[in-house]
């Protein structure tokens, strides 16, 4: 069983997407909690309130009332959140050359097509977490092995 300190949050107006990405983390082996919410709102009241460990945001593009792109721009501006320093990515089944330029030009960490298999998105999501298991990061201590 492959570990991460700390949760995923992701933000997602089909509900769906938590289960299939509880499938895909189950089907790499993945040991993570995963905080679900539909809208970006909420997602940011837990931000602000939460004192937990968070691994990485997974946000879709467009959701209701708030978008993810409005929501990363509010973490941005938020010394308290920004100084989290939380990996932020997008995933979003529609891709658009414009939501990618302005994803990038507040410094998202990424930006993916949602696969359209578990096995994809299993695949993906291995790459992105060893990458951020590994990755030195300002809020927890180093180790050169801390990838399990």
């Amino acid at each position: 069983m492959k570990k991460v300190k700390g949760k995923i949050i992701l933000i997602d107006d089909s509900p769906i997407e938590k289960n299939f990405l509880e499938e895909s983390l189950d089907d790499q082996n993945w040991d993570i909690r995963i905080d679900y919410f539909s809208k970006s709102k909420l997602a940011l009241e837990h931000l602000l309130e939460n004192v937990d460990d968070i691994f990485l945001i997974i946000s879709d593009m467009n959701m209701p009332e708030m978008s993810g792109l409005d929501l990363k721009k509010i973490i941005d501006e938020d010394s308290f959140l920004r100084e989290k320093a939380i990996p932020f990515i997008f995933m979003s089944s529609e891709i658009n050359l414009e939501d990618v330029r302005m994803a990038y030009a507040f410094n998202v960490q990424g930006f993916f097509k949602k696969p359209d298999t578990i096995e994809e998105q299993a695949k993906m999501l291995e790459k992105i977490l060893k990458y951020w298991q590994t990755c030195i990061h300002p809020n927890k201590k180093f180790s050169p092995y801390s990838y399990q």
